[in-house]
């Protein structure tokens, strides 16, 4: 079988999934190269250092280096994640190839030629509209510094992005050739969702300390003397703290409300148990928000709001916000499709359409409501004690607040209307 005619044909077929990866592979390049451009550019750069206490005597904090390389790593992240999820839906494609006397070899191939052909198409575009946004951050950053200087956009920036595809290309292949060899033909044409088990383990242990630990983190902000990285420690108790909650509290809680017979109706009981499911399996994008949330939202409010330094965290801050909300639907929705039978053994027995939608949407705000308010209070706290010394406006922290929940709300609509997209046909039925 010709695999170049293969995967221009597969292409075509599937236009739609094509279409919508595109998208996420457009975007990742364009923000990759915003920010590549950030890290060379010398006008951003400052070494003013950041007076710490404890046994940070001296600190300093290059968020004009730092932060862009981190936003760079979360897109190159999400090509892979969004390459992984696009080429799930391929696994019929292989199955076809090795049907027809292919191999591993020709998987890779297939896989590559595919990729190659959207990237030529994407990658053009991405450079032209990353460059146009580019100017129009400059443009705006410059005017906020006051900053009276013409800049030109280095052909390195171009060559940095441009060789940072590589490794992507080939991780992409070599993730896929690993997958069809791992599996047999039958998984593949089962599409692997009946191998992937999403275990909960049972912890005799009290799961409630994590709750004092919390709370623990909250009172050490008020007592902490305050100084620019004096919450650093709370903020790192926090977040180990919500990670416990995460993995070990809340199954717990709802277990036991469970057994005490306070989970009567049982479309509740299993939107709940659907939730603590999908909090287990995107509990790494989720823990990546509650960082960046506890640990950059203290660091912005701590720096001088005229620097060059803070306008760039800012705009790192948006983007990374953005992306890991992105990673965490793409991932909930990876999970989803897993519980897909259940949804069939649902309406088999009796649940209505109308009934499963509840089920569904009790699971989804439950789920980002957990994201969006376990780390509020600890924010809170720390925005609270700047406030309190002068250092920060009530204004200027619920902006910073709001970034971060916004997206998170319009993430509650994408990730209901995919979920019922998927699981619910027009005639009535779940899939």
């Amino acid at each position: 079988m010709d695999v170049f005619s293969f995967a221009k044909k597969m292409l075509k077929r599937e236009f739609n999934k094509c279409i919508s990866y595109s998208i996420v592979l457009l975007v990742a390049l364009i923000i990759s190269f915003i920010f590549t451009d950030f890290i060379d550019n010398p006008l951003l750069i400052e070494n003013d250092p950041v007076i710490g206490a404890g046994t940070f005597r001296e600190m300093s904090i290059p968020l004009s280096k730092g932060l862009p390389f981190i936003v760079i790593a979360l897109c190159w992240v999400m090509i892979l994640y969004a390459s992984n999820y696009y080429l799930s839906s391929q696994t019929d494609s292989f199955a076809l190839l090795l049907i027809s006397g292919g191999n591993i070899i020709d998987v890779a191939k297939f896989v590559l030629w595919q990729v190659a052909i959207m990237f030529i198409g994407i990658v053009p575009v991405a450079l032209l509209l990353g460059t146009g946004i580019l100017k129009l951050i400059y443009m705006f950053m410059f005017s906020y510094l006051g900053i009276d200087v013409v800049y030109k956009i280095p052909i390195t920036t171009y060559i940095n992005v441009l060789l940072s595809l590589v490794p992507i290309l080939m991780a992409i292949c070599v993730a896929v050739a690993g997958f069809s060899h791992r599996n047999t033909l039958q998984v593949l044409l089962g599409r692997a969702e009946a191998n992937k088990k999403v275990k909960i383990k049972k912890h005799n242990k009290s799961s409630l300390i994590y709750i004092v630990i919390y709370l623990w983190s909250i009172s050490l902000v008020f007592f902490q003397k305050h100084q620019l990285t004096a919450y650093i420690f709370p903020a790192a108790v926090g977040v180990i703290s919500i990670y416990g909650l995460f993995k070990r509290t809340i199954p717990k809680i709802i277990q036991m409300w469970k057994n005490k017979g306070g989970l009567e109706k049982e479309h509740l009981y299993i939107s709940l148990s659907n939730y603590v499911v999908s909090l287990q399996g995107t509990i790494i994008f989720s823990m990546l928000m509650l960082v960046l949330v506890c640990g950059l939202i203290p660091v912005l409010i701590s720096q001088d709001k005229i620097t060059n330094e803070y306008i760039t965290g800012l705009i790192s801050y948006i983007v990374m916000a953005i992306l890991i909300v992105v990673g965490i639907v793409y991932k909930f929705i990876d999970n989803m499709m897993i519980r897909k039978n259940e949804f069939v053994c649902l309406n088999r027995i009796g649940y209505t359409k109308k009934e499963i939608k509840k089920i569904i949407r009790q699971e989804v705000i439950i789920y980002y409501c957990t994201i969006i308010f376990l780390p509020l209070p600890l924010v809170l706290s720390i925005g609270i004690r700047y406030i309190m010394n002068n250092d920060l406006t009530v204004l200027k922290l619920m902006i910073l607040i709001a970034i971060y929940i916004i997206p998170i709300i319009l993430s509650i609509f994408v990730t209901y209307n995919l979920y019922l997209k998927f699981m619910i046909k027009k005639e009535n039925q779940a899939v």
